[in-house]
């Protein structure tokens, strides 16, 4: 019998300490919370019996869909009326494959998880992510520091296993899901995910919205102060496109449910499940300004960046991952052309 594989159980790698709030508070003190502590999902309770969840998907989806005078009324309103409609828990001994399974088959990402009836944590889809990354890296390292020995006991150019090693090494690398600059997802991952949540977006029905968004005259940059400055630009591009810089609302920051990633050179891209044109504009807008309102340490000065953002959605018209790309894309082209600094929507 195989022996199963305890480091993958949830309570080792759980999102401990998770935020909750009574039922009956309002959701505006459920947002505060949610900013403040800079989580991407709270649980409801009530008495200590966990009753549901809310997370930055609800919160997008009222943005979306309710018009801005009604908008006052909600946010102080109970917290309860908004929780995920299906509340989908996990247990501590429960692995890895569980979770995923348990995610995939109800179409959410985020999962309380419990020790009996009491609340543990939180798992989410990046902490699924996380994990399996870290376990490719774990196999890469082991294949390094193997091959390392080696080549202390043989001759590395005189024997074949050592070279079959180091090809076995390339591919490991090959396979990393991160960009190794920022840290940020590789376009590898990107394109693989982007197929998986545009299938996931068509079965079940739901709104799916894409962000192409491109660094303002980097090359100027590049020119003028070189590829370490470019670079260090690079990162913190990065960092607050995923709101890992300064006090950023909670809408800005990316929930974890979100996929980010560098797609090359200056540009990025962000897919945001369930979540229409008019909610990735709003997305857009607020990373627009944060980048906009940064200042760049460049050659001992202070420097202002700004992005230009392009946005498509899965429609009709656009069923394909090709047609949404090629969608954004020409969004973008089209904020640079008409004065760069701007957020553009497709067909808008």
């Amino acid at each position: 019998m195989k022996r199963r594989d305890q480091e993958s159980d949830i309570e080792n790698w759980i999102t401990g300490n998770p935020l909750t709030i009574d039922a009956d508070e309002s959701l505006s003190a459920a947002i505060r919370l949610m900013a403040k502590n800079r989580m991407g999902s709270i649980l409801v309770v009530n008495g200590g019996e966990l009753l549901g969840i809310f997370t930055e998907r609800d919160l997008l989806n009222i943005l979306g869909s309710q018009p801005n005078e009604r908008l006052e009324t909600i946010l102080h309103g109970p917290v309860k009326d908004h929780m995920t409609s299906q509340l989908v828990t996990a247990q501590v001994n429960e692995d890895y494959n569980t979770a995923y399974m348990k995610m995939k088959t109800h179409n959410i990402r985020h999962i309380p998880v419990m020790n009996g009836d009491k609340i543990a944590g939180v798992v989410s889809m990046r902490d699924l992510i996380h994990h399996y990354q870290n376990k490719l890296e774990s196999s890469y390292n082991e294949a390094r520091r193997e091959i390392e020995e080696l080549k202390e006991l043989v001759n590395v150019s005189a024997n074949t296993k050592i070279r079959a090693l180091t090809e076995e090494i390339r591919k490991y690398k090959e396979l990393s899901l991160t960009d190794e600059l920022t840290g940020l997802f590789n376009k590898r991952y990107f394109q693989a995910r982007f197929e998986e949540e545009v299938a996931r977006a068509k079965r079940y029905k739901q709104q799916l919205s894409l962000i192409f968004c491109d660094i303002d005259f980097f090359k100027n940059v590049n020119d003028r102060h070189g590829h370490q400055a470019g670079d260090k630009i690079l990162r913190e591009t990065a960092g607050i496109l995923k709101g890992a810089m300064g006090e950023l609302n909670v809408i800005v920051r990316l929930r974890k449910s979100d996929i980010i990633a560098r797609y090359g050179g200056e540009e990025f891209v962000i897919i945001l499940p369930e979540t229409g044109i008019d909610g990735a504009v709003i997305v857009g807008e607020k990373l627009r300004k944060a980048m906009e309102e940064h200042t760049f340490p460049v050659d001992g000065k202070s420097a202002n960046i700004t992005m230009s953002f392009g946005i498509s959605e899965l429609t009709e018209e656009a069923q394909e991952c090709t047609a949404i790309i090629k969608r954004a894309d020409h969004a973008m082209y089209e904020a640079k052309e008409t004065g760069r600094n701007k957020v553009v929507a497709f067909g808008r």
